[in-house]
């Protein structure tokens, strides 16, 4: 089990992942590379593999320079001049070397003298400012897989908030190849619409008004890795200061255009969130709600860090609660040593025979948790959720694909709540229900965009408590005119 856990994947090791040939096109089409345009213009795929999208560029370069003229020889040189590529694998550089030589022998060439690089891009700045395209599918790699390329990380822009995945990076490296007019289409996780990791992505992008063309393929899984995707175009020296909006159409594998936005639209509190326009006026306002009361409290349940010992059944009652796990709506007993929110003493609390066998055959165990205090050891790993066991709640979870998804579970005194969220308040349940189990909540949730496999969305405290007092005082307001109308008739 121990091997198991530690063995990580040439792919997530390496960030490769192969792009699909439907995939690459796309983003030719949309970074607008074909027609008789491309042709003497420069482009890279800084990160090119084994060559998915330089076969295809190669392959548009020689039909369109074709269909004018027969210069095999002036093709062949084009070609050498024009096309570019940086590879860290020695391997994969050569299957791209020998995958693009397929390609011309084809239109008749060899021995094209081909500009592909065996290198760190990281460390290649040879090409700064003289790009006209930049197209590709960056490595993904959260910041600790990088080993040794954790220095030249941190000392871009892009990588100084939060935990960096290196396709931010290649981001910053991509601008900096573009020149003044050049364009950048990538393919990588949609993480930077809302990660802290993108903060200072975002507002680059914003300030400098770089983006163009967004496809998001939201639940739509375009690698074999579980990951959550979107099709990004950036364009310098851009005249205008909206964006072309796009979702993925799973079908025929093809974006659709959605909506024209405005930076007013889509850049909320920091974050990015693309929908239509009439959607995201609402968003904004809800996410940009302060209320003068609170009338919710929204919290997380407990993290014990180690579930399998504290909930269960056992054949002792002291020191047990009943606990809702919110998730699936179903209920437990739980091991809960706390009096008044803090952990009793160990001795009281193994005064219990039961209790201290226990607590013994484990000991191990809940000691080689990430914990707050080691002294805590026989407590829960985190502290959250324990000073509100003896309030009255409701359990949420935080997992939902429709309005039939929902859990709310009312908790009595003394009940406790993990796996999931609980809310606290003066409100009647009546009122809670009506304002969660609706198609506003739902939509609330999609338009996050914070996606999880099998086409589920999940939320934060945070999300929550903001749609419910948005919500609430929607419904108070509504209520006021009501009753203003009622006075004056």
């Amino acid at each position: 089990m121990k091997a198991k856990a530690l063995t990580i994947s040439t792919e997530k090791l390496n960030g490769r992942f192969y792009t699909p040939e439907f995939i690459v096109n796309n983003i030719l089409d949309l970074s607008s590379y074909h027609g008789q345009s491309i042709l003497k213009k420069h482009v890279i795929d800084n990160s090119c593999g084994n060559g998915a999208f330089l076969i295809a560029i190669v392959n548009r370069y020689c039909n369109e320079f074709l269909k004018t003229r027969n210069d095999l020889l002036l093709l062949s040189k084009e070609l050498s001049t024009y096309i570019h590529g940086i590879e860290i694998d020695n391997i994969e550089c050569q299957k791209c070397i020998q995958n693009l030589n397929k390609i011309v022998e084809k239109y008749g060439l060899n021995s094209i003298n081909w500009d592909i690089t065996c290198a760190d891009t990281l460390t290649i700045n040879k090409y700064n400012g003289k790009m006209d395209f930049v197209l590709g599918n960056p490595p993904y790699i959260r910041i600790h897989n990088l080993g040794n390329s954790f220095n030249h990380i941190k000392r871009f822009s892009f990588a100084q908030s939060g935990m960096t995945d290196l396709y931010i990076v290649f981001y910053e490296i991509g601008l900096k190849m573009l020149n003044k007019n050049g364009v950048l289409g990538y393919i990588t996780p949609s993480s930077f619409f809302n990660s802290l990791a993108g903060k200072y992505m975002r507002l680059y992008l914003v300030n400098n008004n770089l983006l163009d063309k967004i496809v998001n393929l939201k639940h739509f899984q375009a690698f074999t890795a579980t990951t959550y995707t979107t099709i990004t175009i950036l364009k310098n020296n851009r005249q205008h200061k909206t964006i072309d909006y796009y979702q993925f159409e799973n079908k025929n594998c093809f974006p659709y255009y959605v909506d024209t936005l405005d930076i007013d639209n889509f850049y909320i509190c920091g974050n990015f969130y693309f929908a239509e326009k009439r959607k995201l006026n609402e968003l904004r306002i809800i996410l940009n709600y302060h209320t003068i009361k609170d009338h919710f409290a929204v919290k997380n349940g407990f993290a014990t860090l180690s579930d399998s010992f504290f909930i269960g059944n056992f054949d002792f009652d002291e020191f047990t609660i009943p606990i809702v796990k919110a998730s699936t709506g179903k209920k437990f007993r739980c091991i809960f040593p706390y009096s008044k929110g803090k952990l009793v003493a160990f001795s009281e609390l193994t005064a219990n025979e039961k209790i201290r066998t226990y607590y013994d055959t484990y000991k191990n165990l809940l000691q080689n948790r990430s914990l707050e205090s080691k002294n805590d050891w026989y407590g829960f790993g985190r502290t959250q959720g324990i000073n509100d066991v003896y309030r009255c709640k409701y359990a949420v979870n935080t997992l939902i694909r429709s309005q039939s998804d929902l859990k709310l579970i009312k908790c009595d005194k003394g009940v406790g709540v993990y796996s999931g969220l609980y809310i606290i308040t003066d409100v009647p349940e009546i009122q809670l229900k009506e304002m969660l189990y609706s198609e506003d909540f739902i939509s609330y949730i999609l338009l996050l965009g914070k996606y999880k496999s099998g086409g589920y969305y999940t939320y934060s405290s945070k999300d929550l408590k903001n749609y419910l007092e948005y919500k609430y005082s929607q419904r108070n307001s509504l209520k006021n005119e009501q009753f203003a109308i009622f006075s004056n008739s």
